[in-house]
């Protein structure tokens, strides 16, 4: 077997986690005023609601990894449905407000194509 499926889980997860401690980190920052300069200025109210939407997104990110690493069903569906929405909230912010938003659509790709790829793998897995 040339790829180790206990290790491509292990790294989805790791990724996971990462990217959840990430959105966090970038809520705060923008929150403490310490944050990039963004291309197109936005209101307050707007960035506190994408304040907002990066901690759920950061907090449900570490949630669903800890399901995939269980392996159970809800962590394999609430992942794919998460990364769908993390990469609508990237273009979004992407095509509205800050380019390099569209970064953060890397890693809900790499995870929803490792997770259709090894799909069998969460067939039988309880909820």
């Amino acid at each position: 077997m040339i790829f180790d499926r206990k290790a491509g889980l292990a790294m989805i997860c790791i990724l996971a986690v990462l990217q959840g401690i990430l959105r966090f980190a970038i809520a705060f920052s923008i929150l403490s005023g310490n944050g990039p300069e963004l291309e197109n200025p936005i209101s307050d109210e707007l960035s506190l609601a994408i304040n907002g939407i990066f901690i759920v997104l950061g907090g449900a990110g570490i949630l669903t990894a800890v399901g995939l690493w269980q392996m159970k069903a809800w962590g394999y569906v609430a992942t794919l449905v998460l990364s769908a929405g993390t990469i609508f909230f990237d273009l979004l912010a992407g095509a509205l407000i800050q380019s390099s938003a569209y970064m953060g659509m890397i890693l809900p790709i790499v995870f929803i194509g490792y997770l259709l790829l090894n799909k069998d793998d969460f067939q039988g897995a309880s909820n």
